[in-house]
């Protein structure tokens, strides 16, 4: 198995076989490991895509102490005095590094205890997750409701001293609770220890008390032998990707060469996998189906007109076969569709575009300023994880929601040859990495 980009693992194997079941990503901001003496911050929580569904976890501020996200309410808790956790609520704080994820929908299991360390939460939610269905080398989150008989827990205290809060020698408060009723929240991941699990497991777990009067990191966990709810993630359908072609079968040959191309192929041809490179590919399929109702492309007998996106004119490409050499490929800015596609023999020609409002703001907004230059590394990565959100939803929805096919007539094939439109996926391939 080979994973396209780290954040994409949810979906490589299920675009190997065209449909499948994906769930949430999780995304990391900084990590453990680089927070270094001084704590600074890399993320401020209002500038995450927010949404009520968002479930994370991180340190609060230079080691205030401890964010935990829970279904859209951001909290935050410090212990400046010895015994004494104070509770807020706002999207206006700012970790080191921070994990996060948005869920929409869970399932429900039971665990059973006794829970009586981190490391029986990890394997017995490990067993459960296998068991089924998941795939533990894609990170994720999960919840665990119920009384916990004894809990110690901690809120870490600012270690620097222009830090507000500051105690010489004291890293952190600890807490013993006992016959607490609340939930866990943890973070599931083999891949990232020392991003946002330590480095001798594989989970991050939070408590946040059922009244919101507590939260906390938690480090030691005693139950009885019942019954708790453990919630993963809801697991969503992924929809069929495949196009099916037909092309000849070798230079000088018939046609009668029927093949599958998928996502999977796409990328590799484009050099990376991205949410322009699924609104090109899904919007065709949309398109191509309408030319050719039995399902199967005639790659000899279409071109295509695209607008000069770089995912958009490989999409075009690869799909169809269009080349501007042999007519039956070319480019224009001026079109307000993403592509017009015919079929040469009958000249029936449809456009197709994706429908107003599905894409979010914030991506063409930040990604006019990533083309200027004009954005910071760390805002560089916020694009990406709303582009992969974005990728996600597309990869979990209906097409037939989310893209327009329109027949047009009378349309005339009017080449242009144009070649000084600006390749934008490449203007930060020197960019800094976010520190």
């Amino acid at each position: 198995m080979k994973y396209l980009n780290l954040f994409i693992l949810v979906f490589v194997l299920l675009l190997q076989t065209a449909i499948g079941q994906s769930i949430p990503k999780v995304h990391a901001i900084g990590a453990m490991k680089d927070m270094g003496n001084t704590y600074q911050t890399k993320v401020w929580l209002d500038t995450l895509p927010i949404k009520p569904n968002m479930y994370g976890m991180g340190p609060y501020d230079r080691m205030k102490g401890e964010i935990t996200v829970f279904d859209g309410k951001p909290f935050y808790a410090s212990a400046f005095i010895e015994g004494k956790a104070v509770v807020g609520q706002s999207w206006d704080i700012r970790s080191p590094f921070f994990v996060y994820s948005n869920i929409e929908e869970w399932e429900e299991f039971e665990i059973e205890g006794p829970l009586n360390s981190i490391e029986v939460i990890q394997n017995k939610v490990a067993k459960i997750a296998t068991e089924k269905g998941y795939n533990l080398k894609d990170p994720f989150a999960f919840r665990i409701a119920g009384e916990f008989d004894q809990m110690t827990l901690h809120i870490v205290t600012p270690r620097n001293s222009d830090v507000v809060g500051y105690k010489p020698d004291v890293k952190s408060q600890n807490f013993n609770l006992n016959n607490d009723i609340g939930q866990l929240l943890g973070f599931y991941s083999e891949r990232h220890q020392g991003v946002f699990t330590g480095s001798k497991n594989f989970v991050h777990v939070h408590y946040l008390r059922d009244d919101l009067t507590f939260m906390g990191h938690l480090d030691k966990i005693q139950t009885n032998d019942r019954s708790f709810k453990l919630y993963l993630p809801k697991k969503k359908k992924i929809i069929n990707t495949i196009i099916r072609v037909n092309d000849t079968d070798f230079s000088k040959g018939r046609l009668g060469n029927i093949q599958n191309i998928d996502l999977e192929d796409l990328a590799k041809f484009h050099g990376h996998f991205c949410d322009g490179l699924v609104v090109g590919h899904l919007a065709l399929q949309q398109a191509l189906l309408e030319l050719y109702p039995d399902g199967v492309i005639d790659r000899t007998n279409t071109r295509i007109v695209s607008k000069p996106s770089p995912c958009l004119t490989d999409a075009a490409i690869y799909i169809t076969g269009g080349r501007f050499q042999f007519n039956t490929f070319y480019v224009s800015s001026t079109m307000q569709e993403l592509f017009t596609v015919q079929r040469i023999d009958t000249k029936r020609t449809v456009t197709v575009s994706m429908k107003a409002g599905l894409k979010p703001y914030e991506i063409d907004e930040l990604g006019t300023l990533a083309i200027k230059g004009d954005l910071p590394s760390c805002e560089l990565d916020r694009l990406k994880g709303l582009e992969d959100d974005f990728t996600e939803k597309l990869l979990t929805t209906d097409p037939k929601n989310n893209f327009t096919v329109t027949e047009i007539t009378n349309f005339k094939w009017n080449p242009i040859l144009k070649t000084d439109y600006l390749k934008t996926d490449i203007l930060n391939k020197n960019k800094a990495k976010c520190e």
